[in-house]
């Protein structure tokens, strides 16, 4: 591990404090006890002896907490951004998905009201009539889903209840921003009750086009559901939830691109910096093909389809000649019932999602400003036609997953010293991901050699991948004395994943026509056990200590590659063993205390932890597919978050978060720098990938091993700070009035497991505030808003772009500054 010792006697003096949660607060200043089913049982989250953070909807409302985006933010060691291609990133304790590719999985499972959802659309959409978002850090083998080895997402919906009312928000701010937010509950009858909740968002984009002078970067979205609970008699009740989201947006994938141009259009973008410069059109696929027609038709062709492309320095400007569009729905069902037999409860947990993503963007994130010889008319997706007279391109991503899910629980109650958990879970997902590349150059080129028109495309398809898992796990819970317990936790899970797989790329790939279609059939399964062993000791009411070992894995899975792909190929100096990745394993130590201070004023809350990892999954994108990689790791950290309040108007909250990452011996080359001297030396282009010639390599490879034992994990900040004061004032006429302000800071990190210059985004911080005028009898409430105050433009992620494009690296950006007012009423 990295030698931070002048840190550790600042560890050692909080080990007498502790962990968070957004908690409100009581009359004289006390606080108030949450409950939580971290532990899939309801208990205090005091009492829980798991690191979680739980948020109720008034208090994700009163920190502007309006998604997961924003939730990263209160929640320490979380970190989450929008993925380049079909999903997002969320990464806790160091530990998300670093993976690519339709048999990947991510590390933090997220549930909606305990469905586990293997392939959520939950980041796109905002909360809304929701009880509580729970979020568990560390690994979680034993009761949640699968693959839990980062933590765990829960948001919980609100219930019916049988009392009859409702409430109305309507939110209004600048560039056009317009949300609406209701819920209606309906007793039916005295054991029927029905609730109804919409969301609806709308607002012009962040982002100008000087392309043709329009606004990009929007949002277009609306959810609605429905909630129903049954009480069939006094020991029996259930409650079915149906959750439907829909986005028709023209949001981008990454904010904008950064490159230091490579002149002698091989490498395309040069490592080293990242300046706002265009890539050399002649190092990637375009450049690489075209020369080839000019070569047949005796007709001259640019050398630098982008040699005088204009790349914009605001980052709130962009130049594209195709506008994305971001086409999303989902939908969610949760049907759980509970029978109480008395001593014991009977849970079942019936679970249904599937959703759709349609994305398009422009591939090379620019315009061409050289002019070809000819026009070509060329496929752009379910879009249609276009007719160009340049090097244009545009992607799209696209998935259909669908699943279902049912686990069951029986839970005892006993009065003894001895309970337990047992259940059995199983999962059916299916799901169809592909990403296609249309460009004018893929058609010039295969309607010059006479390639049939629908390989004039790159396509990675996976036609078909199902997986099946299934579980059964449990918890042993033993009072060793009044103060001291132990819990006992295991889970056996039988995992199978099959898909199939082809790569359409004119005539260099697989051929759709063949046999079969020209797909490769990849299957493989996997049996786990894991689970978890803890101890916590209740020194008085008010404290307690816990440590907990624990183990979790995550499967592995194919590559998304081809079989006539080069890399595969040992004549070629290829792998075979390339198709498929290994799983991983973390084992952790988690050490932590909980407490209640000075009569119930001060919540202090403190967690350390130590994971070793065993062939954590990375990736790099190599001759246009994703090579994942088991690299052995390990992460320390630690955790306090404090919330103080001393009068019955005022709240502190801080949450500080320290985070240490380190991989351990592994050498793998780096796409970017091929030959590790930032230059082109030895270098040659081959489209879609980079040969290097050296004294190292003298027979030709794709690049000089490096060894990145001893880096950083991508996207692993090694501090970050939430502070929080809040105050309230109470008016003569009853009315109050909470204000809040929020400064969050947080330290640099690298986006790749090179650590290189280019990968390191630097620290940044932000400022929220806002303030709420409530009436005396609490139905109605006005409040103002105002988000990154300063308005800067935070990097917040970024992804290097492969060799087909000239490796310049897409980057994502925090919202700019945000203002407005928020109307509601509650009956």
């Amino acid at each position: 591990m990295r030698r931070y010792h002048g840190h550790l006697p600042f560890i050692s003096t909080l080990l007498a404090a502790a962990v968070h949660s957004q908690i409100s607060f009581a009359q004289e200043g006390f606080l108030e006890e949450v409950i939580v089913t971290a532990e899939k049982r309801e208990t205090t989250l005091q009492d829980t002896a798991i690191a979680v953070s739980a948020f109720t909807q008034g208090e994700l409302d009163a920190g502007l907490i309006t998604n997961n985006m924003d939730i990263q933010m209160s929640v320490p060691n979380m970190l989450m951004s929008k993925g380049f291609f079909t999903t997002a990133n969320i990464s806790i304790r160091g530990i998300g998905n670093n993976a690519v590719g339709s048999f990947t999985d991510a590390g933090t499972g997220v549930h909606f009201n305990g469905v586990y959802l293997n392939n959520a659309r939950i980041f796109e959409t905002e909360y809304f009539d929701t009880a509580r978002v729970e979020v568990l850090r560390g690994p979680q083998g034993t009761l949640y889903g699968r693959n839990t080895t980062g933590g765990v997402i829960n948001v919980i919906s609100q219930k019916p209840t049988e009392e009859f009312g409702g409430d109305l928000q309507l939110q209004l701010g600048d560039y056009g921003h317009t949300k609406v937010k209701g819920a209606l509950n309906i007793p039916i009858t005295d054991n029927l009750w029905q609730r109804f909740s919409v969301f609806g968002l709308k607002r012009d984009g962040f982002v100008e086009n000087i392309y043709d002078g329009e606004e990009i970067d929007d949002r277009s979205m609306w959810a609605i559901r429905s909630s129903t609970t049954l009480q069939m008699g006094e020991n029996t009740d259930a409650t079915l939830v149906i959750n439907y989201f829909e986005e028709d947006s023209n949001r981008m994938r990454g904010a904008g691109t950064l490159c230091k141009k490579d002149n002698d259009g091989i490498l395309g973008c040069l490592p080293g910096s990242l300046p706002n410069e265009t890539t050399h059109g002649g190092a990637g696929i375009t450049g690489q093909l075209i020369p080839l027609v000019g070569l047949i038709t005796q007709t001259p062709y640019p050398e630098d389809d982008f040699a005088n492309s204009i790349n914009p320095a605001d980052p709130r400007k962009a130049n594209l000649d195709f506008t994305p569009q971001y086409e999303a729905d989902e939908t969610i069902v949760s049907l759980e019932i509970n029978h109480d037999f008395g001593n014991m409860v009977l849970t079942s947990l019936t679970g249904y999602h599937e959703s759709t993503l349609d994305a398009r963007n422009d591939y090379d994130q620019t315009v061409a400003s050289e002019p070809w010889p000819v026009t070509v008319t060329y496929p752009t997706g379910p879009d249609g036609f276009t007719t160009s007279d340049r090097a244009t391109s545009n992607d799209r991503s696209y998935t259909t997953p669908e699943q279902w899910s049912q686990e069951f629980r029986l839970a005892s109650n006993f009065d003894g010293d001895w309970n337990f958990l047992l259940g059995g879970f199983y999962l059916d997902y299916e799901s169809t991901t592909a990403f296609y590349v249309y460009s004018a150059a893929l058609e010039l080129v295969g309607a010059t050699l006479g390639t049939p028109e629908d390989q004039r495309v790159f396509h990675n398809d996976t036609a078909k991948y199902e997986l099946t898992t299934s579980a059964i796990f449990g918890e042993l819970y033993y009072d060793i004395t009044d103060k001291l317990e132990m819990t006992l936790g295991l889970r056996y899970t039988d995992e199978e994943k099959e898909g199939q797989q082809r790569t359409i790329y004119l005539s260099f790939a697989s051929d759709p026509n063949a046999e079969g279609g020209g797909y490769d059939l990849f299957k493989d399964d996997w049996q786990e056990t894991t689970g978890k062993f803890n101890m916590n000791y209740h020194m008085n009411e008010d404290v307690m200590w816990f440590g907990t070992l624990a183990r979790s894995y995550k499967s592995g899975g194919f590559n998304p590659i081809s079989s006539d792909n080069d890399l595969l190929n040992p004549d070629l100096g290829g792998d075979p063993s390339l198709t498929s990745f290994d799983p991983e394993y973390i084992n952790s130590i988690e050490l932590g205390v909980k407490s209640r201070l000075f009569d119930n004023t001060l919540q202090a809350n403190l967690t350390w932890f130590y994971y070793d990892y065993e062939g954590l999954q990375v990736a790099k994108i190599v001759n246009q597919t994703a090579l994942n990689e088991n690299i052995d790791t390990e992460v320390m950290g630690m955790e306090g978050e404090f919330i103080w309040a001393p009068t019955e108007n005022w709240r502190l909250t801080a949450n500080v978060a320290w985070l240490d990452s380190e991989l351990g011996e592994y050498e793998t080359f780096d796409p970017a720098d091929p030959n590790q001297r930032g230059t082109t030396e030895g270098i040659s282009s081959g489209g879609n990938f980079n040969t290097y010639v050296g004294a190292e390599c003298p027979t030709g490879c794709s690049g000089i091993p490096v060894s990145v034992e001893g880096n950083s994990l991508p996207n692993a900040p090694e501090f970050s700070v939430n502070l929080q004061a809040a105050y309230s004032f109470n008016l003569n006429n009853g009315m109050t009035v909470d204000t809040m302000l929020m400064y969050y800071w947080q330290d640099e990190f690298y986006a790749r497991i090179y650590n290189t210059v280019n990968d390191k985004l630097e620290s940044w911080d932000v400022w929220n505030a806002n303030a709420m005028l409530t009436s005396a009898d609490d139905d109605w409430y006005a409040e103002v808003y105002v988000r990154n105050i300063k308005d800067d433009d935070n990097r917040t992620g970024q992804y290097l772009q492969d060799a087909a494009v000239g490796l310049y690296t897409n980057y994502q950006l925090m919202e700019p500054r945000t203002y407005g007012v928020t109307l509601g009423y509650r009956f």
